[in-house]
């Protein structure tokens, strides 16, 4: 038993070993330098771990990304959060993850989507297009770029299923993250480019500082969202 026992720990010892080695290769840990068990144990920021990790092995080589991007909202000195963005030649695409679980409906028109639980039990939550409406107008301002060339994801976790979802936006995505590789895969086959491999470089120095904001703004930044979004 004891013998057994043993083997489960060196098991177990060796798996997180493997895991946070690669884990420490990883452009994510590069960018935020989070401890990985933190980033385990905290749904939020694991739902970004994990769609960061599909964009760095499967989006263009040229591509960049960054996570936790502070902007300015526009016409005001508050400032917005950009879960994750990539740019890649064919634009700069603005992600929300959502990692929520159960049946997901939801209207780009609407205010509130909904989410449904096995148990029956109903939850609203913001319209994520929306919420990501804000970051989209802020960073678009701070750049000075036209509106085509951006692109909106909303990402959804594999624990839930998207049951009705209405867009009509072309630049408005709303997928699984199981889905994510489709997607990028999509566009680099059949998207417009937009973007130099210099343009990408020049977009990446201009917003890397601001992933780089006081622990202060950022907790007075999740109050905010937590109380307006629910997030």
């Amino acid at each position: 038993m004891l013998i057994l026992l043993l083997l489960v720990c060196i098991t177990v010892t060796l798996a997180f070993y493997c895991k946070q080695r690669g884990y420490r290769k990883s452009i994510y840990y590069q960018l935020t330098k989070h401890n990985l068990m933190k980033v385990m144990f905290d749904k939020g920021r694991y739902g970004e771990y994990l769609t960061s990790r599909i964009i760095e092995k499967h989006a263009l080589n040229s591509h960049q990304q960054l996570v936790n991007v502070y902007v300015p909202k526009r016409k005001s000195q508050d400032l917005t959060e950009l879960d994750l963005l990539y740019i890649d030649r064919t634009g700069l695409y603005v992600i929300e993850s959502k990692n929520y679980s159960g049946w997901i409906f939801g209207n780009e028109a609407h205010q509130h989507w909904t989410q449904t639980m096995p148990n029956k039990k109903k939850f609203k939550f913001y319209n994520p297009i929306r919420q990501n409406a804000t970051h989209i107008r802020a960073v678009q301002d701070f750049l000075a770029l036209p509106s085509e060339v951006i692109h909106s994801v909303i990402i959804f976790s594999e624990r839930c299923e998207l049951k009705k979802i209405e867009v009509t936006s072309h630049n408005v995505h709303v997928i699984k993250r199981e889905d994510l590789q489709h997607f990028i895969e999509t566009r680099k086959q059949a998207g417009k480019q937009y973007f130099t491999k210099a343009e990408i470089e020049a977009i990446y120095k201009k917003l890397l500082p601001q992933m780089q904001v006081s622990q202060e703004v950022k907790s007075r930044h999740v109050q905010t969202i937590q109380q307006r979004y629910g997030k």
